[in-house]
């Protein structure tokens, strides 16, 4: 049975930049097609993102508790792959 989707994502925002990470979504995800924006309007991309059926069942927070994509996206990693474990 083959996977449809990346059940971790293996990338840790801090040290990228908006391209990058969301073309590692685009490359793991894509088979959501989600439309992607510009840095400018990354809130716009995020709701694209946790409005999909994928995301959606995360219960990731809406982009406007955040004044950064960075930190959007660090809550969206530790929701998808979980507590790192120490």
């Amino acid at each position: 049975m083959a996977v449809l989707f990346q059940k971790v994502f293996p990338f840790v925002p801090k040290h990228t930049d908006w391209q990058t990470f969301t073309g590692n979504i685009m490359m793991y995800y894509g088979q959501e097609l989600i439309p992607i924006t510009d840095e400018i309007d990354w809130k716009i991309s995020a709701r694209n993102i946790i409005q999909t059926p994928t995301f959606s069942r995360y219960n990731i927070p809406d982009p406007e508790r955040y004044l950064t994509w960075e930190e959007w996206a660090q809550e969206f990693v530790l929701l998808i792959n979980g507590k790192p474990h120490n």
